[in-house]
């Protein structure tokens, strides 16, 4: 039989980064420290870039497994900020009767 495994993955904002972690906030209010690993993988407009390039307040995904409780990110995505509120689509025009 086969090793199960548990994977975590979340959107948020990240609240602070260190050298080794970063603690992300979820729209629920809900914090979680992800580790940063030797093979953490972070994307940003599709590309691969460094860790470096995670900054507090920025949207990101991040996911990977939860070993013995501590979640290691294998991946992160950067995302761009969500679009203006405002951005609605104009009403359709009625036809006159």
């Amino acid at each position: 039989q086969g090793t199960l495994r548990t994977l975590a993955f979340e959107r948020g904002v990240i609240q602070s980064v260190s050298g080794s972690a970063i603690v992300v906030r979820t729209v629920t209010g809900i914090t979680e420290t992800w580790h940063l690993v030797g093979n953490t993988v972070v994307r940003e407009h599709g590309k691969k870039t460094s860790a470096s390039a995670l900054t507090r307040g920025e949207p990101v995904w991040v996911g990977g497994p939860v070993l013995h409780g501590a979640r290691d990110a294998r991946l992160i995505v950067i995302r761009p900020p969500a679009a203006p509120s405002s951005a609605k689509p104009a009403p359709a025009a009625s036809s006159g009767s």
